[in-house]
């Protein structure tokens, strides 16, 4: 083990980060009453943080609520049931995923509050202090968004001692204090790190939160209180100025963020540091300050070529996709197979032998290939070389290594551009010439036409939902997956009940095919208790407020 990730182990179990549950009883004497006293030590506390974002944001398990959106779904057999339950709503007490994502996020929370609670002590300039308090009122806010959308109702702490007693926020209390956290990193918070070393800075892009990257995740925030379930449409207006705002800025030069020209590189290793990335998060076994491999690139592949089959399309949303450069990045458009991974003899091949299918109906899974965190090798000698390792090509062999240094993209510029449009079009009711051309950077990007002129602003905005929906579609780690965009505006029901009634879908001539994660006889819509989950047993065994 690196001497540094000894050394975080030990600040982890010092500060109280050590335990997942919200409720957990702390075990040991050891407290941070004589820690902060050096820039080194601070910095370290920053790092212990960060190790516990990346602990979250790692692997597929405290993913699976967002499958539950109209664009993923997974395998309903094999070991995929944490996520097959929730695809089909059916969530069961002690599911690992839900209890993953609530434990991991309150420990990036109690690691944010340590740093906000004893930072200020330590014995270094304000502007340094500034930036350890941005980077933890920041995952803080993170967390608690996740959490009050997945959740509801959840219990508020901003202490590092733990309660078997916590009641449960209001949304307004809930997202007031997410939105205060990032408020103040936006007024605290430098726009760049360039003048600074790693981790700070890195290949030309700020890897540490900066005042714009607030700015932008904020205005996500907004966009959800003003949808389901607080409903406050006012806050469409206040996203859509603070969108504006960054976007000038982008566009004067002053914020570094870009649109890349193809959609290609968007999540490609070799565009690893874009800055279309808003909001990103480092994955490297290399990157020794909070060390944690990406391990997510199998997850697409299919079972029978080698993957986990962790996330697969939904036949619809992909029939109905455009057809266009940029689904041809998101869906594999072709599958690659050695002749060793299919039934022998199938096809007349040799184990040796390569075959491609054209389509994904061709092979045994029936579901479309994602292939937006797939990554290629020149040959199959070296597909668990992560040094060969190239950007997705499906005329080539997969890497099928379980890790990667890839950067996870959490926020893009595309997204931003796409909530400034929406939103400054359910405000005034008219989409603004500015906002047209947002929109259609994305679309241009994207290999489609530009929106038709003179749509009101209702169309409009539901036009630039579902090109959010197409831009995200697949990626369970962007901050605001499908899923949410469907919960924010109430289409969940709709999406349920097709799901229920799970109507074949033609995708060839005379071949029709249906969803295999089924909604079960018995389960039916119940409003809130179908959109937010279960809290986890072990808390609610705990605190008799989670029942």
């Amino acid at each position: 083990m690196k001497i540094k990730n000894i050394i975080l182990l030990t600040l982890a179990s010092m500060l109280g980060l050590s335990a997942c549950s919200l409720d957990e009883q702390p075990k040991g004497t050891l407290t941070p009453s004589t820690f902060y006293s050096s820039q080194d030590e601070l910095n370290m506390s920053v790092y212990a943080l960060y190790k516990q974002v990346v602990n979250f944001e790692c692997n597929t398990n405290q993913f699976s609520p967002m499958f539950q959106g109209d664009d993923m779904t997974t395998n309903p057999g094999s070991n995929k049931q944490r996520i097959a339950q929730a695809d089909a709503f059916n969530v069961t007490v002690g599911n690992i995923g839900l209890d993953n994502m609530w434990q991991k996020l309150y420990s990036i929370i109690k690691a944010a509050n340590d740093i906000v609670l004893n930072a200020g002590r330590t014995p270094v300039s304000e502007t340094e202090i500034n930036i350890a308090l941005g980077q933890a009122k920041f995952w803080r806010a993170v967390s608690y968004f996740y959490l009050v959308r997945y959740y509801g109702k959840i219990p508020i702490t901003l202490e590092t001692s733990t309660s078997t007693e916590r009641t449960l926020a209001d949304f307004p209390e809930i997202y007031g204090q997410i939105v205060s956290d990032l408020q103040d990193c936006i007024n605290t918070l430098p726009t760049s790190y360039a003048d600074q070393k790693e981790p700070r800075y890195m290949n030309g892009a700020n890897i540490y939160i900066t005042k714009q990257a607030a700015q932008s995740t904020l205005v996500a925030v907004y966009m959800q209180m003003a949808g389901y379930p607080m409903k406050e449409t006012k806050y469409y207006a206040e996203a859509a100025k603070l969108a504006k705002e960054v976007i000038d800025k982008c566009n004067s030069g002053e914020y570094e963020y870009i649109l890349e020209s193809q959609f290609k590189s968007v999540y490609s290793i070799s565009h690893n540091y874009t800055n279309e990335i808003v909001v990103g998060l480092n994955m490297s076994d290399k990157f020794g300050q909070w060390s944690e491999d990406f391990q997510m690139t199998s997850s697409n592949y299919f079972e029978f070529l080698g993957g986990w089959g962790d996330a697969f399309g939904e036949i619809k949303f992909w029939k109905n996709y455009p057809d266009c450069d940029r689904k041809n990045w998101i869906y594999a458009p072709t599958i690659l197979v050695r002749g060793s991974l299919l039934e022998k003899g199938k096809d007349g091949v040799d184990d040796m032998s390569l075959v491609w299918y054209d389509d994904f109906f061709k092979t045994k899974d029936y579901q479309p290939e994602f292939c937006l965190m797939s990554y290629s090798v020149d040959s199959y000698d070296d597909m668990y070389s992560q040094t060969a390792i190239r950007d997705f090509d499906p005329a080539k062999p997969p890497y099928l290594g379980m890790t990667t240094s890839m950067r996870i993209r959490i926020v893009r510029y595309a997204e931003l551009l796409l909530w400034y449009a929406e939103s400054q079009a359910r405000v005034e009711g008219t989409p603004s010439v500015f906002a047209y051309e947002c929109v259609n950077r994305v679309r241009r990007r994207a290999g489609l036409p530009d929106l038709p002129a003179g749509l009101n602003g209702s169309e409009f905005a539901d036009a630039c939902l579902q090109e959010h929906g197409w831009e995200v579609c697949g990626y369970f780690m962007a901050l605001v997956p499908r899923r949410d965009d469907m919960v924010r505006m109430e289409l969940m029901e709709n999406y349920f009940n097709q799901r229920k009634a799970n109507e074949a879908v033609e995708v060839a001539p005379g071949l029709f095919i249906k969803e295999k994660v089924l909604i079960p006889d018995g389960v039916t819509w119940k409003g809130d208790k179908t959109i937010f989950m279960d809290y986890p047993a072990l808390d609610s065994g705990l605190n008799p407020n989670l029942k």
